[in-house]
């Protein structure tokens, strides 16, 4: 069956199963028909990173369409953003007052803060009304969204970082797919030698998922998971020299400090790149049937602390909340919640999870889904996996990841400031 078909009719079952009550886990909200009511209709903001150019935001525009037809009453404004331009809208919203009703944020520094501040809805409560609805999600995921044990997320989303590799040029120049750092040099020297770009890499945060699995592989759990560790930094600069080696040695393209992040996917999805690291979520480019390309394991260092086979894992932006507003809301509590049981619901879980490859932290195994080649190898490397690893990118501030390691580097690069320069700018711009 197509895919296309496989997808319209997961669609058609989200909006035509027939009334269930508001507890039904399996259900999302919107197949309760809404046409008889008449409510004054109410306008939810929501915002995540799925947008633009995002592998996931056509199927997240359909979902948010088509929970709109049922619920004629709900209008949701969707406001998602590609890349880069999505944390500063999300945190210059809550900083102005303009707090959205239902967002996606990764676990790390943004959303703990956004809690201290009481800006995020305790979904606790929730939880213990409905056990079904809290029995979807995999508890250890739950994890990542419990501070001080109370429920602030819903998990839909598991990611993983790994080395993703263009198989038929490491074929046609006959190079080993690199499992140890030397062969990672051995790797950028036979391709740079060949005229092709050794790997996709920009100096955007999404350009150094290189350099955080550098920080993890060397670091190793204990250390890369926890900032007030003394040897912390150790790794973080350690890790600056083995980035500033790879240039030297020809790695990255001529424009990596220029080029933005669909130029610099594009440069490997063309083949004009052997290797990218990236994000589970980069499989949704491909097609489902595509063999030129495959992942693996980072390759590790002599000198890391974390054994082989070790992994970035953890919980993406598919991670959904209310805010305190809208939760507080007497005239949005009952959509917001509403929109949220849609979003985390199994069937709409399945139809991201079969459009997009992506890895669901909500149990759709009765769903049986048909993955793609590149999903089913990741989820080979998450069950052979030694060690994960959270994102490094998740342990530290993110505004000082962004706007001054990542923005940064190049100026290490290019020899124009050492490295614990870089370090110290980091550290007095807050970590954490």
């Amino acid at each position: 069956m197509k895919k296309s078909k496989i997808v319209a009719l997961m669609m058609a079952g989200l909006l035509f199963m027939g009334p269930v009550s508001c507890k039904s886990p399996d259900t999302p909200a919107a197949a309760v028909p809404q046409d008889k009511q008449q409510e004054q209709k109410v306008t939810l903001r929501f915002i995540s990173s799925w947008g633009g150019v995002d592998s996931r935001a056509e199927a997240l525009k359909a979902l948010l369409d088509q929970f709109m037809f049922v619920n004629k009453n709900i209008e949701v404004i969707n406001e998602s953003l590609f890349g880069e331009d999505f944390l500063p809208k999300i945190k210059t919203d809550f900083a102005s007052g303009n707090d959205p009703d239902i967002f996606g944020l990764w676990p790390g520094s943004d959303i703990r803060a956004l809690i201290r501040a009481g800006r995020v809805a305790d979904l606790s409560a929730l939880m213990d009304q409905d056990p079904a609805w809290k029995a979807l999600f995999k508890s250890s995921m739950l994890e990542y969204t419990t501070y001080e044990g109370k429920i602030y997320g819903l998990p839909v989303e598991t990611i993983f970082e790994a080395l993703f590799i263009n198989v038929d040029l490491f074929d046609k120049h006959s190079v080993k797919v690199p499992e140890y750092y030397e062969e990672l040099k051995d790797a950028i020297v036979a391709f740079r030698s060949a005229g092709i770009d050794p790997i996709a890499y920009n100096a955007f945060a999404e350009g150094t998922y290189l350099y955080q699995n550098m920080v993890a592989l060397l670091a190793g759990k204990e250390i890369a998971e926890n900032p007030e560790h003394p040897e912390f930094g150790k790794y973080y600069r350690q890790a600056l020299e083995y980035m500033l080696e790879l240039y030297n040695l020809g790695a990255f393209p001529k424009d990596a400090f220029t080029m933005m992040n669909r130029e610099r996917n594009a440069l490997f999805q063309e083949k004009k790149a052997a290797m990218i690291v990236q994000g589970s979520w980069f499989i949704g480019y491909f097609d489902r049937y595509d063999e030129s390309v495959d992942i693996a394991y980072f390759p590790i260092f002599p000198d890391g602390n974390a054994p082989p086979k070790t992994m970035i894992y953890g919980l993406g932006n598919g991670c959904f909340h209310i805010s305190s507003a809208a939760y507080n809301d007497p005239g949005k509590q009952k959509e917001a919640v509403k929109l949220l049981r849609f979003l985390t619901a199994r069937e709409t879980a399945a139809v991201f999870a079969q459009q997009t490859g992506m890895l669901s932290s909500v149990d759709i195994r009765e769903s049986r889904i048909d993955y793609n080649r590149l999903t089913r190898k990741g989820q080979l490397l998450i069950n052979g996996a030694r060690q994960f690893i959270g994102p490094p990118d998740s342990f530290v501030d993110r505004t000082t990841w962004e706007e001054v390691i990542a923005n940064g580097m190049p100026y290490v690069l290019e020899g124009k400031w050492e490295i614990d320069e870089l370090w110290d700018k980091a550290v007095r711009a807050g970590l954490n």
